[in-house]
């Protein structure tokens, strides 16, 4: 997916229009975009507070960041365990807050 993510940056950069300047000079440095990736919990608040740090030392400030995470029960909501309801907020929603 990331690969993916990335081709379309690049093709989109390679084709936005430009106005004025110095033509080549302005263009975005799309071949030149550094991608890492990161396996992490985005469940567990630790696990991304720890993630986090550890992009922080290697990596430096972050100017996108690809989330590819979800949980889907594929149960009813009343048919549902608690646990899973639990694990479903907590990737789903309190992770959004959590990585950002």
């Amino acid at each position: 997916m990331v690969r993916h993510i990335y081709r379309e940056m690049a093709e989109a950069a390679a084709a936005a229009p430009r106005v004025g300047g110095d033509g080549e000079k302005d263009a975005l440095p799309h071949c030149n975009l550094q991608v890492y990736t990161y396996t992490c919990d985005v469940g567990k608040r630790e696990n991304v507070y720890s993630t986090a740090e550890r992009v922080r030392k290697e990596v430096g400030e972050v100017s996108v960041l690809v989330n590819n995470a979800g949980v889907v029960s594929g149960h009813h909501l009343l048919e549902c365990p608690d646990e899973l309801i639990e694990r479903t907020m907590m990737v789903n929603c309190h992770a959004h807050f959590w990585v950002t």
